[in-house]
């Protein structure tokens, strides 16, 4: 294992990224300095990898993704590309189960997969997720016709969770709810998972581990990490639980957590 050696896992939304903007200059130069030094950076997200902007996805300073709230974890490889190292896909019956449902009410329901992002009624709106464009789902079975064999890790869906919602998925996602939407990560899938399976395979000790996030999503990889570090904009709880809090997003909060971390 390797004694000196920090990996640093960083979320997203509300972390380096926030209303459209970022990742942020600051942030960046901060952790090709630290990078310089031997320590290394990884994506910790509950978006899908398609739903991960390819200037993420092939920046120099990310070593890793974790992708899907943990159900998919990747490592770079020496040319540079990324490796899946880890998965767990929602089952074929879940997908058509939860399309027959979601087409049958006017709630809108993204699909979020390993190279596409497939939509139930956002068809013909023009809306693209963070610039992705929402494949159309239109019969409850385009998942065993048309999109057979895509690789969905993550549901994302409109508005408060329903008594009805719950029932349907509850069994087969921990559900969490955000501004105006919530998500469905597959159980058994975290992110701290993908904190341990990044670690192992790359013979890091988990004390030498640091997270930074700033909501409920991120509650499980604070309480795993070495040093948790809660966004200035964080959720109350996960201030509460975080090792220390740093700036907002957008306002060199990332930046000032390297520095505080990484002497």
């Amino acid at each position: 294992m390797n004694n000196f050696q920090k990996a640093v896992f960083l979320d997203i939304d509300g972390t380096l990224v926030t209303q459209g903007r970022g990742p942020f200059d600051d942030d960046i130069a901060q952790i090709e300095a630290a990078r310089k030094q031997g320590h290394t950076f990884f994506l910790n997200t509950g978006r899908a990898l398609a739903n991960i902007p390819e200037e993420f996805q092939k920046a120099p300073w990310v070593d890793g993704i974790v992708a899907g709230g943990g159900a998919q974890v990747l490592l770079k490889e020496k040319n540079g590309g990324l490796k899946t190292i880890y998965h767990k896909w929602v089952p074929e019956n879940i997908l058509i189960a939860a399309s027959a449902f979601y087409l049958a009410i006017s709630k809108w329901c993204v699909f979020e997969g390993e190279t596409a992002l497939y939509a139930i009624n956002l068809d013909g709106t023009g809306i693209k997720l963070n610039g992705v464009e929402l494949l159309p789902i239109r019969s409850k079975n385009d998942f065993s016709g048309p999109y057979k064999g895509t690789f969905i890790s993550k549901l994302t869906m409109d508005g408060i969770i329903t008594k009805k919602e719950q029932a349907l998925l509850g069994d087969y996602f921990y559900l969490y709810p955000q501004r105006g939407y919530f998500e469905g990560i597959i159980k058994g899938e975290s992110k701290s998972k993908g904190m341990g399976i990044i670690l192992e395979a790359a013979g890091i000790m988990r004390e030498n581990s640091i997270a930074v996030g700033d909501s409920a999503n991120d509650i499980d990889m604070i309480r795993f990490a070495g040093t948790g570090v809660a966004m200035g904009n964080a959720c109350d709880e996960l201030k509460t639980l975080a090792a220390f809090v740093t700036g907002g997003c957008g306002k060199g909060g990332v930046a000032q957590a390297i520095r505080h971390c990484i002497p």
